[in-house]
């Protein structure tokens, strides 16, 4: 009799405990959406402007293409030892926080600045404080929920919508009020959201087991000390090494229309339509990204894989050759709805095949792959833009074409360790 009470009491105790971290878990979900959800409307007011910015201050269509180089150079830099120390501290709120904190008080400086070189300088150390947040960012959304793809398209549409809603807002303010104006509300808003991210409640101890993906915004240290001595290596041999190459190719044609799109929209369609065409990109991101994650947990992150390879050709030829701003509006939904199938089935394919241990690093890479993408792409596109938007565009479908063949031969899955350290 007394086992049985005992065995009861144990029970109710297991069940208290697991009730206890189920209602911790969904709490830190509600908060980091919310942190996040401000913290993409700053990014989605600011970003698009950048490059619009730039010229303003004089700027030559190749040094705005070198503004995303700077930034995605030093994160490619920075991101995987960052990606690094958050695994061993076990750490992923500070990094956070400290990451929205840096880019807060950056952009707050750029309103001050009056040279394009003050802006490039300012943008290269949001690229090396800014890129602590990420890999830990999605290292604690995979800690969510053991369901990846759904925990994923879930914070992909929260994200999308808060950008979506600062691609409009921004709009707005920069016609009533001015660029620099902007950039002083979307540092405080990056201040509020970093602030809201100290109240997530982590566990200081214990290892954490990762299912994890990455989520690419406002887009590495010596590799066998930190990541010790095999861990580099093995991301990047077989099939996920090819696969790391695919996704650095499709971040090349990314750059090379990006880092340059919003001079071509203010220039053929005027400045108001910059942040409505981001806005309506964003748009289409937010309303697809859950199921989309959802289907890709169902089928495979293979095959959605290479259908986003396909949209970014159809969406920058499209975009090169229609000239009806209203017919650019649909392509900038379509455009919204290949990025976030990017961001979903990548990072949904790197917590298939990485080892449990080792997925924080997995995806910082995944995102130092993107950024060095975006390092090449925009000096390729700042050139080429120079002489023709339509030949930059057109351009695209070379590194999209290569990416598509090599993507095709790629496994759907192989073995790795989903349980444990």
């Amino acid at each position: 009799m007394a086992k049985r009470e005992k065995a009861l009491i144990q029970g109710k105790r297991e069940k208290t405990l697991k009730l206890k971290k189920l209602k911790v878990k969904r709490r830190n979900v509600l908060i980091l959406a919310i942190a996040m959800f401000i913290a993409n409307v700053a990014f989605g007011m600011a970003f698009p402007y950048l490059s619009v910015y730039m010229r303003l201050l004089g700027a030559s269509m190749f040094m705005v293409g070198l503004l995303s180089v700077a930034f995605n150079l030093t994160s490619t830099l920075f991101q995987y030892p960052f990606g690094w120390l958050s695994d061993q501290m076990r750490n992923r709120r500070g990094f956070i926080a400290f990451g929205l904190l840096s880019f807060a008080l950056l952009y707050s400086m750029m309103a001050f600045v009056s040279s394009p070189l003050g802006v490039l300088f300012l943008r290269t150390l949001q690229g090396i404080f800014g890129s602590a947040m990420m890999p830990a960012h999605s290292a604690l959304i995979s800690e969510l929920s053991t369901r990846a793809g759904s925990i994923f398209g879930l914070f992909n549409s929260v994200e999308n919508a808060g950008f979506m809603v600062g691609n409009f807002l921004g709009s707005a303010i920069v016609s009533k009020l001015g660029v620099r104006e902007l950039f002083l509300v979307s540092g405080f808003l990056l201040l509020l959201s970093a602030w809201i991210v100290l109240f997530i409640r982590e566990r200081p101890t214990g290892r954490r087991s990762l299912l994890g993906m990455i989520l690419v915004q406002e887009g590495r240290e010596s590799w066998r000390a930190t990541v010790g001595g095999s861990a580099f290596k093995k991301l990047m041999r077989g099939h996920l090494g090819i696969f790391y190459i695919t996704v650095f190719l499709v971040m090349v044609a990314s750059g090379q229309f990006y880092s340059v799109s919003s001079v071509y929209f203010k220039e053929a369609f005027g400045e108001w339509s910059v942040g409505v065409i981001f806005g309506i990109e964003s748009l289409a991101a937010a309303l697809t990204g859950y199921s989309l994650g959802k289907l890709i947990d169902r089928y495979g992150a293979k095959r959605f894989y290479l259908l986003a390879i396909a949209g970014y050709a159809v969406a920058f030829l499209l975009y090169a050759f229609v000239k009806n701003v209203w017919l650019v509006f649909g392509v900038a939904f379509l455009s919204g709805v290949k990025w976030v199938l990017t961001i979903n089935s990548t990072s949904a394919y790197v917590a298939q095949n990485v080892r449990v241990g080792e997925r924080a690093q997995g995806m910082g890479l995944l995102n130092a792959m993107m950024s060095l993408g975006w390092v090449v792409g925009p000096l390729i596109g700042g050139y080429l833009a120079g002489i023709s938007f339509t030949l930059d565009f057109v351009s695209t479908i070379v590194p999209l074409s290569i990416a598509f063949i090599l993507a095709s031969g790629l496994p759907e899955k192989y073995g790795v360790e989903t349980n444990g350290g």
